[in-house]
């Protein structure tokens, strides 16, 4: 282990399993993703099979437990495979953006000087801009799919990492075993991946943890304006297609937003959990 590089230490492990919030929000994002891609084998049917009676009500039958939409769909389906496009979306859109983030916030944090300014003057631009205004034109410009959806999520999302990285490798750079590294020849790339990236990746997995929770809420709410990918069921779907159906279908809507609500949830609270365990301030969110 190089440098001050402690998130793999056996006393973070000990101090995450303490926090009985983040082994809850864990366990419930394992079991979601468990459900998710074991829909087909465990005998979950189609979301988009019209099978059943219309608007039945839940617990009325055992086949429909959750009850079924105006079109006779299964609720319960729709919201096993509608989990399938919020956890892809959520994990698809953080790698993104940590890779966008990473690339631009470390030439900013290493390089210093006239790139520093210049990425961070395109970094303010984007702040500028609401995430979801962006996020809409972006998927609109790019025509509705699940690509595109992930693509708008980290065009918008990219700029609070890209700071957090930058203060970083600010920070990182300087200590002695990056500067030992410097006057021992090696090259800009070895030291950033062997020294600097090492220690900094306590902080950019409890932000990984962030922005997925907000990339799933995003994905909904341009599912609902109805820009998600027209093939996929998701839970934003689900709302927007029972809106106008809420006093006489509660379910419909209710049962995704319950889900939405809790996928986020468990999610926060497994970045809260990595955050104690690293023994990192609270930043209050991902804007170092």
């Amino acid at each position: 282990m190089k440098g001050d590089a402690y998130w793999l230490d056996g006393p973070v492990l000990r101090r995450f399993l303490k926090q009985r919030s983040a082994l809850a929000g864990l366990s419930f994002l394992v079991l979601l993703t468990v459900l998710a891609a074991a829909a087909p084998w465990l005998g979950v049917a189609s979301p988009w099979e019209m099978n059943a009676r219309p608007l039945m009500q839940p617990l009325v039958e055992s086949a429909h437990w959750l009850g079924t939409d105006m079109l006779g769909r299964d609720v319960a389906s729709g919201l096993i495979y509608g989990a399938r496009i919020s956890l892809a979306v959520g994990v698809l859109s953080t790698l993104a953006t940590l890779l966008v983030g990473f690339g631009i916030g470390g030439l900013a944090g290493y390089s210093g000087g006239w790139v520093d300014d210049a990425l961070m003057r395109i970094a303010e631009f984007f702040q500028i801009i609401p995430q979801l205004v962006l996020a809409v034109l972006l998927v609109a410009v790019l025509e509705p799919s699940l690509a595109s959806v992930v693509i708008g999520i980290a065009m918008v999302a990219w700029p609070p990492v890209a700071r957090l990285v930058r203060a970083e490798f600010m920070t990182l750079r300087q200590r002695e075993y990056v500067q030992a590294a410097v006057v021992l020849g090696q090259k800009p790339s070895a030291i950033i991946f062997r020294q600097i990236l090492p220690n900094a990746l306590a902080p950019l997995l409890v932000t990984m943890s962030f922005i997925m929770g907000t990339a799933i809420l995003t994905e909904a709410a341009l599912a609902f304006l109805g820009l998600g990918d027209p093939e996929a069921m998701s839970w934003g779907y689900m709302i927007d297609a029972s809106r106008n159906l809420l006093r006489q279908a509660w379910w419909m809507s209710v049962l995704p937003g319950l889900a939405i609500m809790l996928c986020v949830l468990a999610v926060n609270r497994l970045g809260e959990g990595l955050r104690v365990a690293f023994e990192l301030p609270d930043r209050g969110g991902i804007d170092p």
